[in-house]
């Protein structure tokens, strides 16, 4: 049984994944790595845990290169759940958990 903020990672890390894949092909890229990340947390896997950590940091510093400081509002939004899933994906029960559990 996962920490509520790994699951919550986990499912967002799904969710986030199919939104990229049409969002354009930088994040179409992400989308796709998403994916193989969410299977491999909720399968206890710490290269999965990374991958994700990796993904939604490419991910939030993708949407800060497109979006740049000109229009605060826009960048806000696209940049809430990104960075929700990143600090899910380091908060300290979700990196305790991989820490101690994950293979």
């Amino acid at each position: 049984m996962h920490p509520q903020t790994l699951a919550s990672a986990t499912m967002l890390l799904y969710i986030e994944g199919v939104f990229n894949l049409v969002r354009g092909q930088p994040l179409f890229v992400v989308g796709l790595a998403m994916f193989p990340a969410a299977w491999a947390i909720a399968n206890d896997k710490r290269w999965g845990w990374r991958l994700g950590v990796g993904m939604a940091s490419l991910a939030v510093l993708i949407r800060l290169a497109w979006y740049g400081l000109a229009s605060p509002l826009s960048l806000a939004f696209a940049l809430l759940f990104p960075v929700v899933l990143l600090a899910l994906l380091v908060h300290p029960q979700s990196r305790e958990h991989q820490r101690i559990w994950f293979d």
